[in-house]
């Protein structure tokens, strides 16, 4: 008796059918995922747009960049006379304490009249928690997060959940830092509280666009607009359970817009692995929590003063890097493309 022909398919066909598909995803995947950072990359060189176009329509008002920070600069502790105390006095009730960011003063720019119509000058950021809090969408990186990631808390100001951001003002290419912990002022632990060194940001010909109270104007930028680094992308350390490399200390942010300091600064300095700091390794992207970096494949972007963006390989040559976050050392430089 005549049987036709089964039109279904053998087991060997479906597997192979299985396996091509298989391949083709391998193949697509990526290219998708690539397509989709870029997109990402795109609308984070928007956001520092954005925020360099905030910076000069401050300017535009004031005739000056926002000061870097609004600190107390002297203490009543002797040992730590001329340094600053930006996470300690941010978290003070007293009067007069301030520990106020450079992002504060461009809120009007960026559309948030809200948050600084209502913030209370005299008093400081802990003064001001509810408006500190407040999440702001321009200052997340899309590719890293679109508000505050659990864990990041433990990064955050007095453990917040919100108010975080992905960018921050260029100190320049000196060692503002010292590498102490605060017993000033109550607050939860952080490991890498950092005070700002005044003496040390007294070196114009080292020091960036945001230095603590002081205002820069276009005239004191002596290396050019548009050869002068003035934001960028922030990395977001967590402390790691075990250190390799540069001490665990090193490799812990802290995070928030309105907090001064290592929050919403970064510098540029390339001592090469030694130096007065015991070992900054230069460049961005190093695990080191003085430093820029961001979580895009191969580098991060940077506003210039003269509002430019550009996207720089973390593979620049770190003098060259050090050089264009200085804004009057007055070396002859040519940036990348």
């Amino acid at each position: 008796m005549f049987k036709a022909p089964s039109a279904g398919f053998t087991l060997i066909e479906v597997l192979v059918v299985i396996s091509i598909i298989g391949v083709l995803m391998g193949f697509t995947l990526p290219a998708v995922q690539a397509a989709r950072e870029a997109g990402r990359r795109a609308q984070c060189a928007d956001h520092v747009k954005q925020i360099g176009l905030a910076l000069h329509q401050y300017l535009s008002v004031h005739h000056n960049f926002p000061p870097g920070a609004v600190l107390v600069p002297n203490y009543s502790k002797t040992e730590i006379s001329g340094w600053y105390d930006p996470w300690g006095e941010a978290a003070n009730s007293s009067l007069k304490k301030y520990g106020y960011s450079w992002m504060l003063f461009i809120l009007p720019y960026i559309e948030e009249y809200r948050i600084y119509e209502g913030w209370n000058f005299s008093k400081s950021v802990l003064g001001n928690t509810t408006l500190a809090q407040s999440d702001i969408a321009l200052f997340y990186c899309p590719t890293r997060r679109v508000g505050i990631r659990q864990g990041d808390e433990q990064i955050m100001f007095q453990n917040w959940t919100s108010g975080g951001t992905d960018y921050g003002g260029c100190l320049g290419q000196c060692n503002g830092w010292r590498d102490q912990f605060s017993t000033i002022y109550v607050g939860p632990p952080r490991i890498s509280h950092r005070f700002l060194d005044v003496n040390t940001l007294n070196k114009t010909d080292k020091t960036g666009i945001f230095v603590p109270n002081r205002t820069i104007t276009t005239a004191d930028i002596l290396d050019g607009l548009s050869k002068t680094i003035m934001i960028g992308e922030m990395q977001r350390l967590h402390p790691l359970a075990v250190a390799t490399g540069l001490d665990k200390s090193r490799r812990t942010s802290n995070d928030g817009w309105a907090t001064a300091g290592v929050a919403t600064l970064f510098d540029t300095m390339d001592v090469g692995g030694g130096g007065e700091d015991g070992g900054a390794p230069g460049g961005f992207n190093n695990w080191f929590f003085e430093s820029a970096g961001s979580d895009h494949p191969g580098g991060a972007n940077f506003g210039y003063a003269d509002g430019s963006v550009h996207f720089i390989s973390e593979n620049i040559d770190s003098s060259l890097y050090s050089y264009l976050g200085s804004m009057a050392d007055q070396k002859l430089i040519q940036p990348p493309e």
